[in-house]
This record gives C-alpha cells, sequence and structure tokens, in this order.
C-alpha cells in the first residue's frame, strides 16, 4: 500500500511539472513572435486549458486510485487485525491448556510424594498396628480362659438352683462340694481383678489403631480442597503418631507447645508438610538424636518448629533446599520434591517456610500458617480438627 502511495504521488507530481514547463514556452513565443499574436494567444489559451484539464484529469485519477489503494490497504488491516485475533484467541487457549496441564501434573507430583511417603512409612505404620493387636489377641485368649472357669461357675449355680428348688439337699450339698473344690483350684479374686486389666488395655489398644487409621485417612484421602479450622498441635501429634516407627529408634522427641489458637488450612495439605519435615529430621539423625516440636504465636501467624539434631546442611546447597528434585539422600531413596511440595502448600496457605542449618550441628525448619483465613477462603466447611 505505501509503494502504490508513492507511485501516485510521483505520477501527479509529473503532471504538474509538465504544466509548469510548458507555461513559460508558450509566453516566450507570445513575446518574440510578432506576427500572428492573436492567432498564438488563442493556441497558447486551447493548450493551457488542454493541460489544466489533463492536470485536473491525472488528479482526479490519482485521488481515485489512492482511494482504491487506501480501501485496500484497510481491508488488508482488517484481515490481518483478525488473523491476529484468531491467533490471539488460539494462544489464550494454548496458554489455558498448559496451565491446566501444569496444574494437573503438579496435582500428580503432589499426590506422588504424598503416597511415596505413605509407602516407605508402611511398613512402620504396619508395625504400629501390629504391637496394639498383639496384645489384644493375647489378652482374648487369656480372657477365653477365664470364660470358661466362669462358664464351669455358671454351670454349677444354675445345678444348685435347681436342687433348691427340688428340696433335694444330698444333691445340693454335692454341688456345694464341688464349688468348694473349684473355687481352691481358681483364683477367682485374682481373675476379676485382671478382667478389667485386660479389657482397659484391649480398648486403649484398639483406640491405638483407630488413630492411627484415622491419622492415615487424613494424610491419604482424595485432597477435595476443603479447609477446617484446625488445631495445630493435634495434626502435628497425628502426624507424629503416624511416623513414630521411624522416630522411635533414632531420636526422642521433646514438646514445647505454646498452644496456639486454632487455624483454618487444608488438613490433608499442611499435614503432608509436617510428614516430610519430620521424616527429614528423623533421616538426618545418624544414631540417637533429639527432634524437638515447637509451637508459639508471633504477630499474626501460628509458628511450628521441627528442630533435629542431625547432620546438618551444607552451606552450598542452602540455595537449592526448596528446588524441585534436588536431594543430597542416596539414588533411589529419595525424589526430591518433599521439600519443594511443602514450600509450594505453605506459600499457597500465605505462609512461610524457612530454615537454619548448621552442618553436623542440626537443622531448623520454621512453618509459620497465618491466623486469619485468607480471603480466598472464607467460606469454608467448619470441622474442627482436634485430637484426644
Amino acid at each position: 500500500m505505501k509503494q502504490t502511495a508513492n507511485f501516485l504521488s510521483l505520477r501527479f507530481m509529473t503532471g504538474i511539472l509538465i504544466s509548469a514547463g510548458v507555461l513559460p514556452v508558450m509566453f516566450f513565443c507570445y513575446q518574440h513572435l510578432e506576427a500572428n499574436k492573436e492567432q498564438m494567444g488563442r493556441v497558447a489559451f486551447s493548450l493551457v486549458f488542454c493541460l489544466l484539464l489533463s492536470s485536473w484529469f491525472v488528479i482526479l485519477r490519482n485521488a481515485r486510485r489512492a482511494d482504491e489503494a487506501l480501501l485496500e490497504g484497510n481491508r488488508q488491516l482488517l484481515l490481518r487485525t483478525k488473523e491476529l485475533e484468531e491467533l490471539n484467541t488460539h494462544l489464550e487457549e494454548r496458554i489455558k491448556e498448559r496451565s491446566q496441564s501444569l496444574v494437573n501434573l503438579q496435582t500428580q507430583l503432589s499426590s506422588s510424594e504424598k503416597f511415596s511417603a505413605i509407602g516407605h512409612l508402611a511398613a512402620g505404620v504396619a508395625h504400629e498396628i501390629n504391637n496394639p493387636i498383639g496384645f489384644i489377641n493375647s489378652n482374648l485368649q487369656t480372657l477365653q480362659q477365664y470364660v470358661v472357669h466362669y462358664t464351669r461357675l455358671l454351670g454349677i449355680l444354675n445345678k444348685l438352683e435347681k436342687a433348691l428348688r427340688d428340696k433335694d439337699a444330698q444333691r445340693a450339698a454335692e454341688l456345694v462340694s464341688s464349688w468348694e473344690k473349684i473355687r481352691t483350684e481358681t483364683n477367682f479374686a485374682f481373675m476379676g481383678g485382671d478382667i478389667n486389666n485386660l479389657l482397659k488395655e484391649s480398648q486403649e489398644g484398639a483406640q491405638k489403631i483407630g488413630r492411627i487409621v484415622s491419622d492415615l485417612r487424613t494424610l491419604a484421602s482424595p485432597d477435595r480442597g476443603t479447609v477446617d479450622s484446625v488445631n495445630i498441635e493435634a495434626l502435628l501429634e497425628s502426624m507424629l503418631n503416624i511416623v513414630h516407627n521411624e522416630i522411635k529408634y533414632k531420636a526422642e522427641v521433646k514438646r514445647e507447645y505454646g498452644h496456639p489458637p486454632c487455624i483454618v488450612c487444608n488438613p490433608q495439605k499442611i499435614g503432608q508438610v509436617f510428614i516430610n519435615l519430620l521424616m527429614n529430621a528423623a533421616q538426618a539423625i545418624q544414631n540417637k538424636g533429639l527432634i524437638t516440636l515447637r509451637t508459639y504465636t508471633e504477630e499474626d501467624f501460628v509458628c511450628v518448629d521441627i528442630i533435629d539434631t542431625g547432620c546438618g546442611i551444607a552451606p552450598e546447597n542452602f540455595s537449592q533446599i526448596f528446588n524441585p528434585l534436588f536431594t543430597t539422600k542416596a539414588p533411589g531413596t529419595a525424589v526430591g520434591l518433599g521439600l519443594s511440595l511443602s514450600y509450594d502448600v505453605v506459600r499457597k496457605h500465605e505462609g512461610n517456610i524457612t530454615f537454619n542449618s548448621q552442618l553436623g550441628h542440626g537443622s531448623t525448619f520454621s512453618v509459620k500458617l497465618p491466623l486469619v483465613a485468607p480471603v480466598t477462603n472464607v467460606s469454608f466447611t467448619w470441622r474442627p480438627y482436634e485430637r484426644d
């Protein structure tokens, strides 16, 4: 379109220059040719008039062509604009698809890390469940033996009652003699007290199994994005209950709870963060060590510190700690997603996670979560998460 406009402008200027060049020639002829001046004037006037008509014709034709070129340029511009709009729409769709793919991938990685942790803990959790099941089974076997003795006693009492109703004194005397023999052979006083202890131990074991299963269900059930009013110390105890078998042989757990108020959060996600940090703390301790759990309130945040006396982190790794797929553990033992996902979860709760470490002297990981629920989480289902 620009080349067409330049071409038309060039033709217009050529016409003007030709007109401007002919006029001086005609004027010169009119001045120097004495004969037929009147005839020459007419000829000159005719030529000038024809040149002017030709110039106006050129001007009008150039203007028409310029309009046509302008219309064509506008049409091309509209086509280009439409193409750009279509391309922009296509790009927006691609961006949405890519964003959704990234969200799905992140969800899959989060679930993979969660179930990887659960799989790693499976043997320990099975051991934790097997212990109470073992003594419950033993208690039931003992109770079964006690039931045999009480069944014999109940049989004698029923027969004695029948003999007394029939006024059969001899039969009654025989039954009383049998009862005296059984009472001598069996310590019913001990059994009465022991039955209460067995039932109490069995109930405690069943409650422990119930807590472990409940805690696993909280961690492993599908995440529906719901947020609850959570007692952060109760949630921490639940996750500690799951990893107890990983810790008990390597470290003593010290609790320094400040009893902060409940916060609004996603207990599954925050529970996974605590699982990751507790397992890292246990794995950082080579021999016997100490893991300290500290809770407190700092300004508008509830804070949880998980402190271990393990091997610590080398300074050159500080900048990579929260990077995806970074790990200092042996190949095949970890994928390096735990801290990365934990950082992402805490940031999405509008909180923060930091660490302080000294090589050879242990590490401290601090999780800060807001006391006031973020605006995006104002509407939630109130399901207080408490532990007994």
